[in-house]
């Protein structure tokens, strides 16, 4: 009895699968022989060497513009500094690192009236100088180029402020001396009571005189710190040439007498800032 569906399939014999046909596959070259290889590390040779190119050009150009701009500020600082020494270091006595002392012995005569060891006429001839001399030298200290120089050359915002803050600080200071020795005036030709507190008066605006310039004063010296040009200056005695000369009234025989405290033999010596020998003899 034949069983359903065990019938063999007909065209004989079932077909045999192939196997895959053996192909040649290629031996892999080392890493530093592929050709690949080395032009990737000179693609990236030559961009680096580019970028390196570059950044020396540009820290290069940066070096020289900041070399150009330090030079253009210390040739600006010195012809700043030509022009403001003559003028301020005429009347007062530097004091390193950044201080001076402004007409000391218009300030030493005045507080000899205060004290009682010399007479309110004695302030007529060094007050009237004084007055002069101040008033010469902040019209003169006004006329320096200060932003002209600094303003709009690249430097930096604190710089140019310090020059225009030493300027006008020292003007105003300057002008605040020539209203002391103003009022020291008055003093000399009033009577009694009235002259000393004239004097007294004279002292008090000093004091203010002397705050105001010496902030003008420091600003200066800043500038030539920021420059690279300062080099302090030994404290010395006033010279009768530049400063109070016998032109402004202080001849050795009618202002700087015994009478007043300050004369070239007793009063003030080189320490104070007027040397008999140099300065102020007749």
């Amino acid at each position: 009895m034949a069983i359903k569906g065990k019938s063999k399939p007909k065209g004989g014999a079932k077909a045999v699968t192939r196997g895959p046909r053996p192909a040649y596959v290629p031996v892999r070259k080392p890493l530093l022989q592929r050709r690949a290889f080395w032009v990737t590390v000179i693609g990236i040779l030559v961009v680096a060497s580019a970028l390196g190119i570059w950044y020396g050009l540009a820290k290069q150009r940066t070096t020289d513009r900041e070399a150009a701009l330090a030079k253009s500020l210390r040739d600006a600082a010195t012809a700043y500094q030509q022009e403001v020494d003559p003028i301020v270091l005429s009347l007062g006595t530097p004091q390193p690192p950044s201080g001076i002392t402004m007409f000391p012995q218009f300030e030493s005569a005045l507080g000899s009236v205060v004290g009682g060891t010399s007479k309110p006429s004695d302030l007529a001839s060094i007050a009237r100088s004084t007055a002069e001399a101040a008033k010469t030298a902040a019209a003169n200290l006004d006329k320096v180029k200060g932003v002209e120089r600094f303003g709009g050359k690249g430097f930096d915002e604190p710089t140019v402020l310090y020059v225009i803050n030493s300027k006008s600080r020292m003007v105003q200071g300057l002008k605040l001396y020539e209203q002391a020795a103003l009022i020291a005036q008055d003093a000399a030709v009033a009577k009694g009571d009235q002259a000393i507190e004239l004097a007294k008066r004279a002292e008090e605006i000093i004091a203010v005189a002397k705050s105001v310039f010496a902030d003008g004063y420091q600003d200066y010296i800043e500038i030539q710190f920021r420059a690279g040009i300062y080099q302090p200056s030994p404290p010395t005695g006033l010279t009768g040439a530049p400063g109070l000369t016998g032109a402004t009234g202080l001849t050795g025989a009618t202002s700087l007498t015994g009478a007043t405290g300050v004369t070239g033999g007793t009063g003030a010596t080189g320490v104070t800032g007027v040397s008999g020998a140099t300065g102020t003899t007749p």
